[in-house]
């Protein structure tokens, strides 16, 4: 690239040079002829300006331009201050002369541009016409040397052709391996040697089509390989599928073929390639290892189970044995049957000899049962005298005699047994305590119900006597004696209320306290509990509240539920110095909930577990507050329990108490008419 740029250096250099001998050379020649141009002196001062853009280009010649005009100017116009021409003529002269010098100057600029970038092709064309020959020349050599070359490699692609079939010939052979080529068209199909051979055939290239291909399959795999090879055509993917071939002595082998379709380029099937491969012996080979690795998985399992059942048998807390032959021999004992019989060797001892205090006996019996009836025995809480010693008088045992069969029947008996003495012996003394525990108890229930009615007929007395003399039958009575006399009624009242809940608890303990449900208006029934609890409230500056009544009716003891919720409200009046008593209800899930809500002392949480218990108050001082026996809410929880409900308290100390009894709306079975049950009994 700089060498072309130099060429145009030296031609610039020369325009500079062209510019000023031209103007020179122009202004003698005008000073010569000045007298004859007069104001055509600048039509000769164009001459210099396109000589100079010819040769040097635009600058050359704006320098040849501009030194014209000031030679002419300043030689040949008249001028005003310096530099403007003086008249009209003169200045339209000097404007004719700069637009011409300019549009010289461009046009000869596009003309010396062209000029120079002819020079510059020229040059560049003859570089590239000296390469082309150059590579030219090399190419002959190449391809001469090509030519030889060529000539070599087809030599050398002869002999490797050869080879190769030969080696490709011996390869198949040692993999048992055919190739195959189908075309399409002509249904005709090529085999190498090998695949000849695979078949049993002889490889004499006789021609093959497809029919006759299917005719050698095994007749059970033809659909497979029409299949296989149709859906290879229609999807264009490669196929690969096992199948049988039958030679023609008969002998079925085990190929796997594998295929693929070529197709011309429009897409078109028109040839299809592929393998078979004799795998018969490997298949072979893989069966008897895979038949060896499953018998050696089986055998591992094997092995594993018999350690797991030998650990079962070691470690069962039971006796497992088994029985064998008219001798009852041990053919397997565990570790627990030879602690429990005292003996280390039991197997191959017979049961006569291994345990002789069971012979003759029942348990002899019991085996020979087993044998010939083939059913199992199962014996509970038997007892048995095991070992012969002083010290051992025996046990009791829950056992199984469970007859092992065969084609010819009864062979060997397992027993599995598991020594219950301590079990036993805690249930039975458990049940003497119970037996006890209930004669006690009635022995106490009939005490204080004879005690209770002895008590309530004195009681009743003093009660009449006590409203006849208030009444004044004997005489008058003054107010002290008045007030004496009420404090006498107040006390009998309370001392009989007392007596009517000790004999209600005497019967739920004796079981005799009776139930009859029946159809209960809810609402009517609170409004009745309700009116008698009201003036209870009220003697105590309380605030009674009847709330949240929901309209229904329910099957339940009217008068069991009323006494309930009298117990509540009264208990909730006991220990309730200010505020309010509320009693409502709500239904809940085929259940009805009522409630008694109040503002009293409250229970702590240690002691809530122990309010429903008989005797126990709040207060456990003797200077409490508040009377009573304790039986009011065990009495409660006892009459719920007989509705079929369920009574729960919540409770915060110092703000009060909710006790809920949950009834259901229909109680569980058919009768009208329910009785306290022996656990309600026991329980009380």
């Amino acid at each position: 690239m700089k060498e072309d740029t130099e060429p145009l250096s030296r031609d610039r250099r020369k325009g500079y040079a062209a510019a000023f001998f031209t103007v020179a050379a122009t202004v003698l020649v005008a000073f010569v002829l000045r007298d004859y141009l007069s104001r055509s002196i600048f039509i000769l001062f164009v001459a210099p300006v396109a000589l100079t853009a010819w040769y040097g280009g635009r600058k050359p010649a704006l320098l040849a331009a501009l030194a014209s005009l000031i030679a002419a100017e300043l030689i040949f116009v008249d001028r005003v201050y310096g530099v403007i021409p003086r008249g009209s003529s003169d200045i339209v002269a000097t404007a004719i002369y700069i637009f011409v010098a300019l549009m010289i100057v461009h046009i000869g600029g596009l003309f010396s541009d062209a000029r120079d970038n002819l020079v510059r092709y020229s040059h560049q064309l003859e570089e590239q016409t000296l390469e082309l020959q150059a590579q030219t020349a090399e190419l002959e050599q190449q391809a001469e040397e090509a030519q030889t070359l060529n000539e070599e490699l087809e030599q050398l692609n002869e002999s490797i052709h050869t080879s190769t079939e030969a080696q490709l010939a011996e390869a198949q052979s040692l993999a048992s391996l055919g190739s195959w080529e189908w075309d399409i068209d002509r249904n005709s199909i090529k085999w190498s040697a090998e695949l000849y051979r695979i078949y049993g055939l002889e490889p004499d290239g006789s021609e093959i089509d497809f029919d006759r291909y299917q005719s050698m399959l095994h007749p059970d795999d033809r659909e497979i390989s029409r299949q296989a090879v149709e859906e290879s055509l229609a999807s264009g993917e490669p196929f690969t599928f096992h199948h049988r071939v039958v030679r023609p002595d008969g002998e079925v082998r085990t190929l796997l073929a594998r295929g693929k379709v070529v197709v011309d380029r429009i897409g078109k099937p028109i040839r299809m390639i592929g393998t078979g491969q004799d795998v018969t012996d490997a298949r072979r080979a893989e069966a008897v290892l895979r038949n060896a690795a499953e018998f050696a998985a089986k055998q591992r399992a094997a092995e594993a189970a018999a350690q797991h059942f030998d650990r079962v048998l070691s470690q069962a807390p039971v006796v497992i044995a088994v029985l064998r032959g008219p001798d009852h021999v041990f053919e397997l004992a565990n570790a627990k049957a030879a602690e429990m019989l005292g003996s280390r060797e039991l197997v191959g001892k017979p049961l006569r000899e291994a345990v002789p205090t069971v012979v003759g006996g029942q348990y002899e019996q019991l085996i020979e049962m087993v044998y010939e009836s083939g059913e199992p025995f199962v014996g509970r809480e038997m007892f048995a005298s095991i070992i012969p010693d002083e010290h051992h008088a025996g046990g009791y045992f829950n056992f199984v005699l469970q007859p092992l069969t065969n084609d010819e029947g009864v062979y060997a008996i397992l027993i599995v047994a598991n020594e219950v003495t301590d079990l036993v012996t805690s249930r039975m003394q458990a049940e003497h305590n119970q037996h006890l525990a209930q004669a006690a108890s009635r022995t106490k229930s009939d005490f204080l119900a004879r005690m209770s009615h002895e008590l309530r007929t004195p009681l009743a007395a003093i009660i009449g006597y006590g409203e006849l003399l208030s009444d004044g039958i004997t005489g008058p009575v003054n107010e002290e004696q008045s007030r004496q006399l009420g404090r006498i009624r107040s006390s009998a009242n309370h001392l009989l209320a007392i007596i009517d809940e000790i004999l209600t608890l005497a019967r739920m303990e004796a079981g005799k306290e009776r139930v009859q449900f029946q159809e209960v208006d809810v609402h009517e029934l609170l409004e009745s509990v309700s009116s008698m609890a009201e003036p209870l409230a009220a003697a105590k500056g309380l605030e009674f509240r009847l709330e949240a009544v929901s309209p229904l009716t329910i099957q339940t003891d009217p008068m069991k539920l009323r006494q309930v919720l009298l117990n509540l409200i009264s208990n909730a009046v006991k220990y309730t110095d200010s505020g309010k008593v509320s009693l409502g209800n709500g239904s809940n899930d085929g259940h009805v909930d009522f409630f008694v809500r109040d503002t009293g002392v409250g229970v702590s949480e240690e002691h809530l577990d122990k309010i429903f218990e008989p005797f126990w108050q709040v207060e456990q001082t003797t200077t409490r507050r508040s009377g009573g026996t304790g039986l009011g809410l065990a009495v409660t929880r006892q009459f719920v329990d007989l509705l079929g409900g369920q009574i729960s308290v919540e409770s915060e100390l110092g703000k009060g108490s909710t006790f809920t009894v949950r009834l259901p709306v229909q109680p569980a079975g058919d009768s009208g008419v329910a009785e306290t049950s022996d656990a309600q009994a026991s329980r009380a």
